[in-house]
């Protein structure tokens, strides 16, 4: 039976009992008659009996629900009691459900949260770590600088023992660059053919990535050094635009954990050295143009000044040997002076030209 049904039946049954109390408790008192004494007794336990139901029905639980709240306020954990079987047992046990409910949802979102938090955390340690390397990389005077630097970064990151980072060079083969750790040099091979080495494999690949293979290079460790490696090697292909430019080999004497957010910023770095990289080569190709140009210029500058020159003293040798077969000895020593005057000129003119272009003769 429903609370509601309850409540209107307690109610309908004190509103019917009482006129026949007071009836009887009137007899009782007029002629003290030990029937009537005897059913005005039945009437009051019928009484305590409805106020011990009310009590258990009504009054304890709003009781226990006050009691509960105060409690709850304190301590979460609080639940209400659903041992008895009353009326408000139900929503007793309704309401603990919609707790314990809550109470995993907040767990839920506090641990969502907690994620939300920590990728949040490795997203910023990965932006700074970006930031650094493009800070790094305006710095870079040298590609066997970003090399050696970016070698011991990628150690760092990944734990690695040891580690070779090679260039790509004649488009076939791939330079040793920098190395760290533990190889043998002597076994080691300074220019490996992509085509003759796993490595080379890796890195001419057309869909190369991050990515770590059990085999471990022994031209890139050397044979004495293959077995302190022999865990695997993690590859960092540096790749712009499909054109390979180089790689970096990693090897490790414990297996690695190389996760999904850790292998993307791998890969983010290895992006930016490419971009570095490839930008080098066209600031030195750019260079050499220029260098290339102002030579040609220059020599165009120096043949036209000397061929001027050269065809004026033509023209004061044939007027001097004019002379000399005249026997004008006066005029022919004036003219040898012109003529040594002349090529003090165009000897300082050349020496001009040279002076205003200084980068053709730079080796």
């Amino acid at each position: 039976m429903g609370i509601k049904a309850k409540f209107y039946l307690y109610l309908l049954a004190t509103i019917a009992l009482s006129p026949l109390l007071w009836h009887v408790m009137l007899s009782v008192y007029q002629s003290s008659n030990v029937v009537d004494i005897g059913f005005a007794l039945l009437i009051l336990l019928i009484y305590l009996g409805l106020y011990l139901s009310i009590r258990k029905d009504f009054l304890s639980p709003f009781t226990d629900l006050q009691q509960w709240v105060n409690d709850y306020n304190i301590d979460q954990s609080a639940r209400l009691s659903n041992k008895q079987k009353t009326a408000f047992q139900p929503v007793a046990t309704a309401i603990n459900h919609l707790i314990d409910e809550n109470q995993y949802l907040y767990d839920d979102m506090e641990d969502i949260l907690h994620k939300q938090v920590q990728r949040l955390s490795k997203k910023s340690a990965s932006l700074e770590t970006l930031y650094g390397v493009s800070s790094k990389l305006n710095s870079m005077h040298s590609a066997t600088e970003l090399f050696e630097y970016f070698l011991d970064v990628f150690m760092q990151m990944t734990f690695a023992s040891s580690g070779v980072a090679r260039r790509l060079i004649n488009d076939t083969e791939l330079h040793l660059v920098a190395q760290k750790g533990v190889i043998d040099d002597q076994g080691q091979q300074i220019d490996v053919v992509s085509s003759a080495c796993f490595c080379g494999e890796v890195a001419m690949a057309p869909d190369s990535c991050v990515q770590f293979s059990v085999h471990t290079c022994q031209k890139c460790v050397g044979k004495k050094s293959e077995a302190k490696a022999s865990v695997g090697t993690i590859f960092i292909p540096l790749k712009y635009h499909g054109k390979t430019l180089g790689i970096f080999n990693l090897f490790f004497d414990s297996e690695p954990s190389l996760a999904f957010d850790e292998r993307a910023l791998l890969e983010s770095i290895a992006d930016n050295i490419a971009i570095a990289l490839d930008k080098a080569r066209l600031d030195e190709e750019t260079k050499r143009l220029e260098l290339s140009q102002e030579r040609l210029f220059l020599s165009q500058e120096i043949h036209d000044s000397l061929a001027q020159t050269i065809y004026s003293l033509k023209l004061q040798v044939t007027v001097l040997d004019d002379m000399l077969k005249q026997g004008n000895k006066k005029d022919a020593g004036k003219k040898v002076a012109s003529l040594q005057l002349n090529i003090t000129q165009a000897n300082q003119e050349l020496r001009e030209l040279m002076c205003n272009f200084p980068c053709a003769f730079r080796s």
